[in-house]
């Protein structure tokens, strides 16, 4: 399981602005690097995961709770301000019930078809606010100098009311 990048997390932070009374849901969790940063800035962090693995490895913030359960079932049954998806699994969907709920919401991507299909329902909905392309380069050492080494882009679709 790859972590969220600490720049990718800050751009979503730049696009989410998360306020201290609201509650964020971490859908999608995986490590919890984007639970336990926001939980730093809002009142609750809901990290949620299918993946049992997951949930009993992760370790998270005192405000950080941990679900192990599919995304639409809590996007179902809990209440939530912002909401973003680290995964692609039934995003469509998933997007489409908590766009009733959710005041911003951001879906991380790593497959240019996937962020067009993310696009598109957040556009059908009436939610869509921009999509990004996140590149990064990190410096190291070579030869005694420095140089940059890029890690994978991430694209990233922002909707909200």
């Amino acid at each position: 399981m790859k972590a969220t990048k600490d720049e990718v997390i800050g751009v979503l932070f730049a696009k989410l602005k998360p306020r201290k009374k609201d509650v964020f849901a971490d859908i999608g969790c995986g490590s919890c690097a984007v639970s336990n940063f926001f939980a730093d800035y809002v009142s609750k962090v809901y990290a949620v995961d299918i993946d049992e693995k997951v949930i009993r490895s992760a370790k998270v913030k005192e405000n950080v709770e941990l679900l192990h359960m599919h995304g639409l079932e809590f996007l179902r049954n809990y209440d939530y301000d912002i909401v973003f998806f680290g995964g692609t699994k039934d995003i469509e969907e998933m997007i489409r019930v908590a766009s009733r709920k959710a005041e911003r919401l951001a879906v991380n991507l790593a497959r240019i078809e996937m962020a067009c299909r993310t696009i598109g329902v957040m556009k059908e909905l009436g939610v869509f606010k921009e999509a990004l392309i996140v590149n990064v380069s990190k410096s190291y050492e070579l030869a005694g100098l420095t140089a940059f080494k890029p890690i994978n882009p991430v694209f990233i679709v922002v909707g909200g009311v």
